[in-house]
């Protein structure tokens, strides 16, 4: 009996195996390996520079950062306010011996000597959230004051003291109520070019303070601290004084420029062979390559420039959208090379769900700094793709 069954595995695994050697197709229906359907191609002549262009200068939200100074053109001036006990505070008052506004430096650019800061009293209500330079004019709604911070300590020092009269406070402090208490601006001193200061704002542990120190009624030494209530910057650009339109491709944060690009589709279908219905392909990665000779110019403020790519759905206004697998990609100081993933929106295009071939690319920190990424004129980049042909079934 056991010989039998011996004989039997044997002739099953002489079939399993002539099976297996068999040049037949599989019961999958696979013409070959799942490998070779999947090809990576680039491109160097399936994108387009349409034009760059100026848009919002709303306040970035949550930002870090307090700004003065002139970069590429564009004046960046500070404000802060703060929110003061009322009146009846004044009463117990004998003497004010200092009033300061403590402010932490957090990066100083290429500095010169004559960079001074100047303070000015602010005379008409703002809302960090909405100021813009235009709303507040100069020198209408700003009063002079005699007060500054040097080149000297802004050079030399990390926390900042600037002292201010006590009757400007006493203003504040009598006024709050009336809601005439409209905080001050810091404005570079001088005729600047690259030159500009970043402070620490209320966003962060590092915000800035209001600290008075005084005797009280009972002859005390006492000393109150109030925290900044709202602080943000303001920009003026003087390169778009007479158009708000580039014909070269910028990224910048101030102010927010973005570039508006187009696919070639036609050189994008060739590159798929004879496949009849280009819907079926599978997009694994699609990316736009920026390598060093297509990068003109950079400067990044912080770690790095986020840059994320969105389908335009409209050319007319230039209404844009997210478009699910395209991501955003990181610009660092000393990159050579930018990668932009835009998986998604070619997907969309060859699956006939897009209907026009632009896409924009900007900044997700807009209005945030100065960081910026210029790129050279009339430039082409590279397009890396990865896709899967359809898989043939009997």
């Amino acid at each position: 009996m056991n010989k039998i069954k011996i004989i039997f595995l044997t002739i099953i695994l002489t079939l399993l195996l002539i099976s297996s050697c068999s040049q037949k197709k599989n019961f999958l229906g696979f013409e070959e390996e799942i490998e070779n359907k999947i090809i990576t191609d680039t491109l160097s002549n399936s994108v387009n520079f349409i034009k760059s262009y100026v848009d919002s200068t709303s306040n970035y939200q949550s930002n870090t950062k307090l700004i003065v100074g002139k970069f590429n053109g564009v004046e960046v001036r500070s404000l802060l306010k703060f929110n003061l006990p009322d009146t009846s505070w004044l009463n117990t008052l004998i003497n004010i011996d200092s009033c300061k506004i403590v402010i932490k430096k957090k990066n100083l650019f290429n500095s010169i000597e004559d960079f001074d800061i100047k303070v000015y009293k602010v005379t008409k209500d703002w809302n960090e959230n909405f100021v813009t330079w235009d709303s507040l004019n100069f020198p209408t709604d700003f009063q002079e004051t005699d007060y500054n911070i040097s080149f000297e300590n802004l050079q030399n020092q990390d926390t900042l003291s600037l002292i201010i009269s006590d009757t400007l406070v006493k203003n504040w402090i009598e006024s709050d109520s009336t809601s005439t208490n409209f905080g001050i601006m810091l404005k570079c001193d001088g005729d600047l070019e690259n030159n500009f200061v970043e402070f620490y704002s209320s966003e962060t542990s590092n915000y800035p303070y209001l600290k008075i120190s005084y005797i009280d009624s009972s002859g005390t030494d006492t000393t109150k601290t109030y925290t900044v209530s709202e602080d943000t910057f303001i920009g003026y650009d003087e390169n778009f004084y007479y158009t708000e339109i580039l014909n070269f491709p910028i990224i910048q944060n101030l102010y927010p420029t973005r570039t508006i690009f187009s696919f070639c589709m036609d050189s994008l279908i060739n590159l798929l062979e004879d496949t009849s219905d280009s819907s079926k392909i599978t997009i694994n990665k699609a990316a736009i390559i920026f390598d060093s000779t297509m990068i003109d110019s950079a400067f990044v403020s912080d770690s790095y420039l986020e840059v994320k790519p969105y389908y335009i759905s409209d050319t007319t206004n230039i209404n844009y959208e997210h478009i699910a697998g395209s991501k955003a990609s990181k610009f660092y100081k000393d990159d050579q090379t930018l990668e932009i993933n835009v998986s998604g929106i070619i997907q969309g295009y060859l699956r006939g769900e897009l209907e026009n071939n632009q896409f924009l690319i900007k900044s997700t920190t807009e209005n945030k700094d100065f960081s910026y990424l210029k790129f050279c004129e009339d430039i082409k980049p590279l397009m890396k793709i990865i896709y899967t042909k359809p898989i043939l079934v009997e």
